[in-house]
């Protein structure tokens, strides 16, 4: 009995191992790579991560940048993106209408006041002396101005500053500490003159007719490799604001002339100069160099072209597939951001048919979280959840590959990074797709 058993066993065994073989036999072979992936990623499909990306920096033209949150004021020599200065043009408008300034008032000092917002800057340099200069604007502002346009302005300057810049010490002001703040004196002729206008002072329109605004720009010179800062000026601050300190025969008083953040016509102009920062100088003249890097930079710097060009190829002989998932991912280079902080928030955008930017279908008809393009902190990148674009492309294949990466808010910050490009050694671009074959 117990040799009979013992067979039955050998042979129960022999057989559910053979069982066993064939039915692993006859499973499909998987994806190359799809073995390592969690069983939920398994079910939704084919994956690659292979797909041609072509990718390489370019200059932005200009942006629009009337009414920004903030104004950004300052020069700044970065050792990766070379020197980029910002200044701004403001109208001012009456703090009330009609005011009397009293028997025989005359102007003791003018000054303009900008408060500040913070800064971006090599935290240990932010302590060198800069120098800046205000201007009378003699062109009218409009509603709509961009990042690269310039107005006449009078050369004379109203009045200068020269100092070190301290955006966290209160300032003190008639024995008063008032919050951190730039304070630059103005001429007292242009006191005089704004003292002898209350004739046009019945309204902000007559008075913008002769007073246009003012124009702020950095004049500091020669700033080194490193050196320098762009502040944020706050226009939403009661002290950015233009102030004539005057006395009549009886007391003494001041009127402002200020900044409505919603209604004063206001924008910034930013430059930037690229010539001593040789890598990102040729690439610009040479798009093959992007393969290792790329350049984002606020206040219309540098932007990120990129664009699948073999995308058709899934479509050959006729098939026809659905996007699942399509991750593009863009790691910032190690070692770039020690000292300067990356932008919160990056975009892509599609050029559309008018040759304008537009947002794309995945940002619009999904969350912003799902979207995606804020910093990962943890992981160094950036990254889209974009289905819906790629399978768009895959259904309209005459429609335009390319897509740009640029910073969100670039007509208001000045951050700027570095992203690795699509051959980088280390942790390249790429886009990661997930899809299901239909036919």
């Amino acid at each position: 009995m117990q040799n009979i058993s013992k067979g039955k066993s050998s042979r129960f065994l022999s057989a559910l191992f053979l069982f066993l073989l064939i039915l692993n036999s006859c499973k499909k072979p998987d994806t190359v790579g799809l073995e390592v992936l969690p069983p939920d990623d398994r079910l939704q499909g084919e994956h690659t991560d292979t797909i041609t990306v072509i990718a390489y920096t370019v200059e932005e033209d200009s942006l629009l940048t009337s009414k920004p949150s903030f104004h950004i004021l300052g020069t700044h020599n970065d050792p990766v993106f070379g020197l980029s200065s910002s200044s701004f043009y403001s109208q001012f408008i009456l703090e009330s209408v009609n005011p009397d300034f009293g028997p025989n008032a005359q102007v003791d000092s003018v000054v303009l006041s900008l408060a500040y917002a913070g800064y971006y800057a090599d935290i240990m340099k932010l302590g060198g002396v800069q120098s800046f200069s205000v201007h009378r604007v003699t062109e009218d502002l409009r509603d709509s101005m961009y990042s690269n346009e310039v107005l006449d302005y009078q050369k004379i300057p109203l009045g200068t500053y020269e100092g070190l810049i301290d955006t966290r010490d209160s300032v003190l002001i008639d024995t008063i500490n008032l919050p951190p703040q730039m304070r630059i004196k103005l001429n007292n002729s242009f006191g005089n003159e704004l003292l002898s206008s209350q004739s046009i002072m019945s309204g902000d329109s007559l008075f913008l007719q002769q007073f246009k605004g003012l124009y702020i720009t950095p004049s500091t010179e020669n700033i080194l490799s490193g050196m320098g800062s762009l502040i944020y000026i706050d226009p939403r601050s009661g002290y950015t604001k233009l102030t004539m300190y005057y006395h009549n025969d009886t007391t003494s008083g001041d009127f402002d002339f200020k900044i409505d953040p919603t209604t004063t016509r206001r924008f910034n102009h930013f430059d930037h100069t690229y010539s001593d920062v040789p890598d990102i100088a040729a690439q610009l003249t040479d798009s093959t160099l992007g393969a290792e890097k790329l350049y984002l930079q606020s206040m219309a710097g540098l932007k990120a072209k990129i664009t699948f060009p073999y995308l058709n190829n899934f479509l050959a002989n006729g098939q026809k597939i659905a996007v699942n998932k399509a991750q593009l991912i863009f790691p910032v280079t190690a070692g770039t951001t020690s000292r300067l902080s990356p932008p919160a928030r990056v975009i892509v955008l599609k050029m559309g048919t008018d040759g304008k930017e537009k947002l794309l279908n995945d940002y619009i008809y999904e969350s912003a979280d799902f979207f995606g393009g804020y910093y990962n902190s943890t992981e160094k990148e950036y990254s889209f959840n974009i289905p819906r674009h790629i399978q768009g492309l895959l259904t309209d294949t005459t429609a335009d590959k390319t897509i740009y990466l640029r910073v969100t808010g670039a007509g208001a910050t000045a951050n700027r990074c570095v992203i690795n490009g699509t051959q980088n050694p280390n942790k390249p671009l790429k886009l990661k797709l997930t899809y299901t074959i239909l036919e």
